[in-house]
């Protein structure tokens, strides 16, 4: 896929690279490591998971995009999940960056899309409410890694 240009804005979001995982790590405000670098290259390898950066046009990566993608038996079909971090504040990126998501989800043949977002981002909140999500019955707990 080649970059796409967000409408309204000077964004562009193209397919995550190999070499793109230290300015992932500094949009999600995460250090580095074996093991972070390990799952993003096996997040860019699997299937069932799309992952996309938005640049700016110096080539500042301004956010990512991950959409996991799996059957539902409650959506009747496969559905998506959404997760996006981001640190521009540039207006309509977020409402974008949701309606790109959206598009591949549908060309994926989601019958449905639930969104993961940061509780501080209170503008794509909005974006999203605003683009007829609403909230869900779901609830989440973190896991300790089996010993």
């Amino acid at each position: 896929m080649a970059a796409r240009l967000l409408p309204g804005t000077t964004t562009r979001v193209r397919r995550g690279r190999r070499d793109d995982f230290a300015h992932v790590q500094a949009v999600l405000g995460q250090a580095g490591g074996d093991r972070a670098e390990r799952l993003y290259h096996r997040m860019m390898r699997d299937l069932g998971t799309d992952l996309y950066v938005a640049e700016e046009e110096g080539g500042t990566i301004v956010a990512v995009i991950v959409l996991a993608y799996g059957r539902s038996l409650s959506a009747g079909g496969l559905a998506a999940v959404l997760e996006v971090a981001r640190r521009s504040t540039e207006p309509r990126l977020g409402e974008g960056l949701v309606a790109f998501a959206e598009e591949r989800a549908r060309r994926r043949g989601c019958r449905e899309l639930a969104a993961r977002i940061d509780g501080a981002d209170a503008e794509l909140r909005a974006v999203l409410v605003a683009r007829g999500f609403h909230p869900a019955d779901v609830l989440v707990a973190g896991l300790v890694p089996a010993v």
